[in-house]
């Protein structure tokens, strides 16, 4: 079972009425993103958790989420269509069978992963994850913090080099309006240290491209060694997220993932959680 989290801020019920009667911040939730949570983010576990809005409708979920989000940064949309709050829900989809299937999308669990990095330009910095309603049973979120990560590649000689290089992600757009794949290294150097994109499934159906040359021994070879790793479950945090629960994850310094879940049998009560993409530049 996942640890509960860390309530980092609790805002009272009529606080989050207030914001969404006002379209303003709680005093105290300005001050805390403002003092405390960039440094708990970039320097520190890589993710904060608010927690007392769980009266809210989904529409007000949203607006709240919003709200929220925009204190960290601009919101990013997360598709070709400009969506900018994404309902995270089992669609019946599987990404190995469906390229337009997202993660997302499934009530699968692995495919450890960071956001966003298979679409064009900046990747998002932070992503948020509300709970609106939890699983019957799974569905934690699994994270894992780069720097455990790095350790073990670091034992493998060349496996760094290889991973800085170019990789080909699908883009998994199939409006038409985007390319067909996304070149990004798998490890690069930002402001915040060395960053990670990476979805082992993108990676390998982009390279399935027509005219993308196909993966490497040598990039196979590095893959396997971050899916090895990503596997182990001593680098795991385990975290099971309650309902109102809105968490706010650095997505260069940790991979992500879930484990498998059973939804409930009534519509109402499956599983819902509510994502954002934030660029923090």
């Amino acid at each position: 079972m996942g640890t509960t989290p860390t309530d980092d801020l609790r805002l009272e019920p009529a606080a989050v009425d207030r914001m969404l009667a006002t379209g303003q911040a709680a005093p105290a939730l300005a001050s805390w993103v403002r003092d405390r949570a960039p440094a708990e983010l970039r320097k520190g576990r890589g993710y904060v958790v608010i927690v007392g809005a769980d009266h809210l409708s989904l529409d007000d979920a949203k607006r709240y989420l919003m709200l929220v989000s925009r204190l960290f940064g601009a919101v990013m949309p997360q598709d070709y269509l400009a969506e900018e709050v994404r309902e995270i829900r089992d669609r019946g989809m599987d990404i190995t069978t469906s390229r337009s299937a997202r993660y997302s999308d499934t009530r699968f669990g692995g495919h450890l992963h960071t956001d966003g990095m298979h679409r064009p330009g900046h990747i998002p910095d932070y992503f948020t994850l509300y709970c609106h309603r939890s699983a019957r049973d799974g569905g934690e979120s699994v994270l894992v913090v780069i720097d455990d990560l790095l350790d073990r590649l670091r034992q493998r000689p060349g496996i760094l080099a290889t991973l800085e290089g170019e990789f080909h992600f699908d883009s998994r757009d199939t409006s038409g309006r985007g390319p067909r794949t996304v070149p990004r290294p798998i490890l690069e150097s930002t402001a915040d240290g060395i960053s990670i994109n990476y979805i082992r499934e993108y990676v390998e159906s982009g390279h399935a491209v027509e005219g993308v040359p196909p993966l490497t021994a040598e990039q196979r070879a590095a893959l396997d060694a971050v899916d090895e790793a990503l596997a182990d479950p001593a680098l795991h945090r385990h975290i099971r997220l309650r309902r109102s629960d809105l968490m706010i994850i650095h997505n260069r310094r940790l991979v992500h993932g879930r484990t498998d879940f059973v939804d409930h049998d009534d519509p109402g009560k499956r599983r819902l959680l509510l994502r954002t993409w934030i660029d923090a530049r």
